[in-house]
């Protein structure tokens, strides 16, 4: 099989001038979303109100997640963070929420075991709902239907725990050591990616003093695990 020739840097570029591309187009799109919900095409019914305003707080999180992976990469993972309080369990419900409808489509029971205690963390909230969405994205993305994505969030006595498991396709375990290293996709995988994702994310939780891990096995599934320090 022929080998692709692009060195690194090429692919950093082409990445680049990619996401540059579909954040100018996304940036369009809210401009109609706004219009559409301003009424500026004529009166919207509750319904088509709610669903015009979920498209755009998507569209709104897309390009954020578009900013902060080009940030990401051009500095290197030097990116500057807020510290304010999060609450996790009611956090990570929200996000949840999101996926309602995809998983619905996909067939995917998608469970979310919460922890019964407020667990505070202090981190960067909206680069923290972009690494959280990248699990839980992945997850139902490559998952068949009819199987289940569990999301659950427990804590240690210095740790706020939340785990993602999923009965996908798996990761080849010689591919493994490889995860999270910028541009890697997996050799198994039939889904379009840059390869980028997992990255950035690793790069956010870490630069929150957390940590990001994965268990993994072909054809059974993975665990993803986050682990945030809790505010104290």
């Amino acid at each position: 099989m022929e080998q692709s020739s692009n060195t690194p840097q090429e692919k950093i570029d082409f990445f680049l001038l990619t996401a540059h591309e579909l954040r100018t187009s996304l940036s369009a799109m809210k401009w109609v979303f706004k219009m559409l919900t301003d009424g500026d095409y004529g009166s919207l019914s509750p319904e088509q109100q709610s669903v015009i305003e979920q498209a755009a707080q998507a569209n709104d999180k897309m390009v954020t997640l578009l900013n902060n992976t080009m940030t990401a990469i051009k500095n290197d993972g030097v990116i500057t963070y807020a510290k304010l309080p999060v609450h996790l369990p009611f956090f990570i419900a929200e996000i949840i929420k999101e996926f309602t409808s995809e998983s619905i489509q996909k067939h995917i029971t998608l469970t979310y075991h919460q922890s019964p205690t407020p667990l505070i963390v202090m981190g960067d909230e909206a680069r923290l709902r972009i690494a959280i969405h990248n699990v839980i994205e992945n997850a139902i993305k490559y998952s068949p239907a009819n199987t289940e994505v569990n999301v659950a969030l427990t804590s240690d006595e210095h740790n706020a725990i939340l785990t993602v498991q999923d009965h996908g396709i798996g990761i080849p375990k010689d591919q493994l050591p490889h995860l999270f290293e910028r541009f890697f996709r997996a050799g198994n995988s039939t889904e379009t990616g840059t390869g980028v994702g997992l990255y950035a994310t690793k790069l956010m939780v870490e630069q929150q003093g957390g940590t990001i891990a994965m268990q993994s096995q072909e054809y059974i599934g993975s665990i993803v695990t986050i682990t945030l320090p809790l505010f104290q």
